[in-house]
């Protein structure tokens, strides 16, 4: 399994100098980037950047890396509700992504309000999955905690497992927010199998574990949504002392990294949410220190 870097660390940096922070990510010795990308909507399919995909794929390989997938966040409530029934815009925005080279794009999160809505957004999702793969590349889905609540006496989580196709449609696994589920890495991992396309990877302080489960936290009686995200969405339920860089927490890495290697997951990359380092760059490199002492990884 490659290791890379997620841009969400240091997304800030990247959309105030873009090339000076290429210029210190190539510094850390990482060659796959996953982006972020803000979007707002028709001005921009892409970084966010205003960079045609040839221009962002050379900025990228001009620095020794290659831009390796997507993870849009949807900048409004309108346009996270509304844009991925939109094929036609959501069309542009994976010929954007297929154009810079990529192999995944897909969404930073997701909202499932009820069961007919779920199932409309499983059905957007096969359908962009479908476009993906005619495109070369999969829908993927970023999970966090939430996907634990359950429609029916079943977790969403299974359930998007059950409804979406599983060659073009798979999840870009975020190891540290499953485990904020109570979600075991090393058997989800076995459980999803190929259906992960590619993981996250940051670490849980062992001086938080009585707040691990944030599950509990959220209501029984309905699901996640626009109507009540200002409560109980990802950072409404967590404080920056719940993160530390990868290999001074609570996941065994090893254990993880040999799981995946056994499915075939190609991709892992270093994310830091939130950081005690002043220097996100230290932070990431801290994450990148332990890791490259690890069997089964590799940077190119």
């Amino acid at each position: 399994m490659k290791i890379g870097i997620e841009s969400f660390t240091i997304m800030d940096d990247f959309y105030e100098d873009f090339y000076k922070t290429l210029k210190k990510v190539e510094n850390l010795g990482l060659h796959y980037v996953e982006w972020i990308a803000k979007l707002h909507g028709k001005e921009d399919y892409g970084l966010g950047l205003g960079l045609s995909p040839q221009e962002a794929a050379r900025a990228f390989s001009d620095y020794g890396m290659k831009l390796q997938g997507g993870i849009l966040w949807l900048q409004t409530p309108e346009l996270h509700k509304n844009m991925i029934f939109d094929y036609d815009e959501m069309q542009k925005v994976i010929d954007w992504y297929a154009e810079a080279g990529c192999t995944h794009i897909g969404l930073a999160g997701d909202w499932f309000v009820n069961e007919e809505f779920f199932k409309r957004r499983m059905e957007a999702y096969n359908e962009l999955g479908r476009r993906c793969q005619d495109a070369g590349m999969v829908w993927t889905y970023h999970n966090h905690f939430h996907e634990q609540q359950k429609i029916n006496g079943k977790s969403v989580l299974e359930l998007m497992v059950e409804y979406t196709d599983p060659d073009s449609v798979g999840f870009d696994w975020d190891v540290y927010w499953g485990v904020r589920g109570l979600v075991d890495p090393v058997e989800n991992i076995k459980k999803l199998g190929s259906k992960i396309k590619c993981m996250h990877c940051k670490d849980f302080p062992f001086s938080r574990l009585d707040s691990i489960n944030i599950v509990k936290e959220l209501p029984e009686d309905e699901l996640v949504s626009w109507e009540n995200e200002n409560k109980f969405a990802a950072y409404e339920m967590v404080v920056p002392e719940d993160f530390i860089e990868v290999g001074k927490g609570i996941i065994k890495w090893q254990e993880v990294i040999d799981a995946a290697n056994e499915i075939g997951i190609p991709y892992m990359y270093i994310e830091q949410d939130y950081t005690q380092y002043a220097d996100k760059f230290e932070s990431l490199a801290a994450s990148r220190d332990y890791l490259f002492h690890l069997k089964g990884l590799e940077v190119r």
